[in-house]
């Protein structure tokens, strides 16, 4: 008990460093603030999409989704914005040979003035990203707005040419992986890592009341309808070990 109320309190100060810093924190810094909890790359995982949703921006870090195994269809709703919107990017002119590299470099020399131009050009590109990255319980206009708002925080995060794309992609996936991670949640995590923390902790309160004694792994399986090995994952991640967590109460 002590080391879940430890491991929320922990989070909660995770969250209030990142405001500090504009809702912004570096996958390093996640890393050095839970240094002592000895968390794996797997439970790092969680702490990021939590952030996520959140609307925490974590440098570097792009979630990694299983493809989709059957084709993306849209409702008529989504057809008909996408084809307005992409009407309405031919207003713009095309890009010239060159022409990125040299506005990156002006926009690096503080001239801020070709930020516009490097959104005309790029917002075909959030288009694509958000297409790829469709949620069928998200509508894509949504995400392509959503992917819109890290293209201008992208183009606020350069720090040379060379990696000026790369970052400017990972900040449109990654502020359309807020979006998702706020509204609808993926498959094989169906709930996020605090509600699985609060859940076991619920489960554990009430199994206990109801038998008159400590409970077992097995139990909270089938009291919760997960596995034990889910069970498992939950407890490792709040710093338990399963023996503990059958003294729990």
């Amino acid at each position: 008990m002590e080391a879940r109320a430890e491991f929320l309190k922990k989070l909660n100060g995770l969250i209030a460093v990142a405001k500090g810093q504009g809702d912004q924190i570096t996958i390093e810094e996640v890393k050095s603030y839970f240094a002592d909890t000895g968390l794996n790359e797997e439970q790092l995982e969680l702490v990021f999409d939590y952030l996520l949703a959140q609307k925490v921006v974590v440098k570097g870090y792009i979630k990694m989704t299983e493809a989709a195994e059957e084709k993306i269809t849209y409702t008529e709703e989504e057809e008909a914005y996408l084809k307005e919107y992409q009407n309405d990017l031919k207003a713009f002119k095309e890009e010239k040979q060159g022409e990125r590299d040299m506005l990156f470099q002006k926009l690096l020399a503080g001239d801020g003035a070709v930020k516009n131009r490097l959104t005309e050009i790029y917002l075909q590109e959030v288009v694509e990203i958000a297409k790829a990255m469709h949620h069928p319980e998200i509508f894509l206009g949504d995400l392509i707005q959503e992917g819109n708002v890290g293209l201008i925080l992208g183009l606020d995060m350069l720090t040379d040419v060379a990696t000026a794309h790369e970052t400017i992609v990972n900040q449109v996936k990654q502020c359309i992986q807020m979006l998702i991670e706020e509204h609808a949640e993926v498959k094989s995590r169906d709930n996020k890592m605090v509600e699985k923390v609060t859940m076991l902790d619920e489960s554990i309160k009430a199994l206990t009341e109801e038998l008159g004694r400590k409970v077992t792994i097995d139990e909270l399986a089938v009291y919760m309808g997960m596995t034990e090995e889910e069970i498992d994952d939950i407890l490792r991640l709040m710093g338990e070990e399963s023996e503990d967590e059958e003294d729990a109460e």
